[in-house]
């Protein structure tokens, strides 16, 4: 009677990494090897300067300061007064909204390139979205509540260019929406499960402290063995540490490599793999001990 064979259980899927969350891993390694902590508060500094002008362009009557300000001046004005207005100013009130917007935009790119190398370290869903998404955010605050009051509180501005205006301030809010999110949000938790799973894959291919690795300059993998077949044929590699592949961008091994280790290690058989580069020794230049003084 055969014996029935169980099934090999399945290995579980990795979770891909995010390439957003690859590059902060990459910054932070940057980091703690040079010492040196990226400063982050002055483009989030920037961010709320960029928001705060937005909202004054948007929120800040007229009071003799003679600046355009158009998009809240109108809501104060009466029917013969806005007859005036359309006639002058509607164009200021136009240039209000888009430098408003543009600027909404600029302020959470800002916001995002900050949170790309500090990302928030909290572990609540709700707060890691109102801090990756802050932007979007600040853009609803700004643009909302004007739409409303154009709408809702003056009657007298009549319905063209009410019309006009609403129209402009639907496409510049969700024009700015859209430049606004963070399509990639990061979490530190991300960045933590990045270096976890980079570190995990070495560790399960047999990598110790004296193992080398190789990869080519346009490659997007490294190789733990020289004469794998998809770099048998290339002449220009560089050999070093998974750090040093890592540093490089290069941050996956090499499926050929992959499934080549896991037949040796099926077989019991002993494969060479790359040593690690040894440094090269520091030059010191020669003391000139000769006597430029004369005798003494």
């Amino acid at each position: 009677m055969e014996e029935k064979k169980t099934p090999k259980a399945a290995e579980p899927e990795k979770k891909k990494l995010s390439a957003a969350a690859l590059k902060t891993a990459l910054a932070q390694q940057e980091e703690l090897e040079s010492g040196k902590k990226k400063n982050t508060v002055i483009f989030r500094i920037l961010a709320f300067v960029c928001w705060a002008v937005a909202a004054i362009l948007m929120y800040l009557p007229n009071i003799g300061l003679k600046l355009p300000f158009g998009a809240v001046r109108m809501l104060f004005l009466n029917e013969a007064q806005a007859r005036l207005f359309y006639m002058n100013n509607i164009l200021a009130c136009v240039i209000d909204i888009i430098l408003a917007g543009v600027l909404c935009v600029v302020g959470a790119r800002l916001w995002i390139h900050a949170n790309h190398i500090h990302p928030t370290k909290s572990h609540n869903k709700f707060v890691q979205f109102i801090w990756n998404q802050l932007g979007v955010i600040m853009a609803g605050i700004i643009f909302i509540p004007i739409a409303v009051l154009l709408i809702i509180r003056n009657k007298e501005l009549d319905q063209k260019t009410k019309a006009i205006v609403a129209i402009v301030l639907a496409l510049v809010f969700v024009g700015a929406s859209a430049g606004s999110a963070d399509y990639h949000p990061v979490t530190q938790d991300e960045v933590n499960e990045v270096v976890q799973q980079l570190t995990e894959e070495a560790q399960g291919y047999g990598f110790t402290d004296g193992d080398g690795v190789r990869w080519t300059k346009y490659g997007k993998k490294y190789h733990i063995f020289s004469d794998c077949q998809a770099i048998k044929n290339s002449e220009d590699f560089t050999d070093g540490s998974i750090e040093d592949a890592v540093d490089n961008h290069i941050l996956f091994l090499c499926t050929f490599c992959m499934r080549r280790y896991e037949e040796a290690k099926a077989n019991n058989e002993e494969l060479a793999k790359i040593p690690l580069p040894t440094p090269a020794p520091e030059t010191t230049d020669p003391v000139d001990d000769t006597n430029e003084g004369g005798n003494e």
